[in-house]
């Protein structure tokens, strides 16, 4: 699980670390979390979780995070703020919480009451990966795909590497979102941004093609997914 924090004062930042640190550990066997004073930060990674400040010296907090949710539909933003009467502004980008800065104690357990609750219930993979015990939330594989008998798993954080059957995955994985696309690679519906005749792009820029023998399937399985996601929002 990868976790930043984003806020343009450090003491505070060092403060709140140590805090999210403290809840996210009652939860995630495996965790990262990085912090930052800007948004560069966000150049090079791509989280689950996003605690960011509104009033950013330089940055408008609330354009931050719909850039942030439009290249990561499932990043869950959680805004921090000394500014209460700002939060009202946000609500129209649906963030996951709001924590006031002068409340933070309360607000911060609430916000992981939230992420535990939300976390917990989701659909994951597990694998054993370098002696280690992977619990894999199906919503950050992006794709996977076989070359040569050695299967990689694409996230956005990172690539697993396994030697086994494609089909086997698929099985082992056993979730509606994931659809083979191809021979050699499986994708998640929702990570798809769009779609161009035989292509489809994903939302870290991969563009995958389609196989003839895989389109009606796809075809399908996409609608009931858009479907799906449309009635959940209403």
């Amino acid at each position: 699980m990868n976790i930043v924090l984003i806020d343009d004062d450090i003491k505070f930042l060092k403060i709140f670390k140590s805090k999210v640190k403290g809840y996210a550990k009652k939860i995630f066997s495996n965790f990262n979390i990085d912090i930052s004073l800007d948004i560069s930060i966000l150049e090079k990674n791509i989280y689950s979780i996003y605690f960011l400040d509104i009033d950013l010296i330089n940055e408008n907090g609330i354009d931050v995070a719909k850039k942030i949710k439009k290249g990561n539909s499932n990043a869950k933003v959680i805004f921090t703020t000394s500014k209460n009467d700002l939060i009202h502004n946000a609500i129209s980008i649906q963030p996951f919480y709001f924590i006031r800065k002068s409340d933070l104690e309360t607000d911060l357990a609430t916000a992981f009451i939230l992420i535990e609750d939300y976390f917990l219930k989701k659909e994951f993979y597990s694998f054993k990966y370098e002696q280690e015990k992977i619990n894999l939330y199906i919503e950050d594989i992006i794709y996977f795909e076989i070359n040569d008998h050695l299967l990689t798993i694409y996230t956005n954080s990172k690539q697993y590497y396994l030697y086994k059957p494609l089909k086997q995955l698929i099985n082992e994985i056993h979730s509606p979102l994931i659809i083979q696309v191809n021979r050699k690679q499986c994708i998640n519906l929702s990570h798809i941004t769009n779609k161009k005749r035989n292509t489809l792009i994903l939302d870290n820029s991969t563009k995958i093609k389609i196989g003839n023998r895989y389109k009606d399937n796809l075809k399908s399985k996409l609608s009931q997914y858009i479907n799906q996601e449309v009635n959940n929002d209403i």
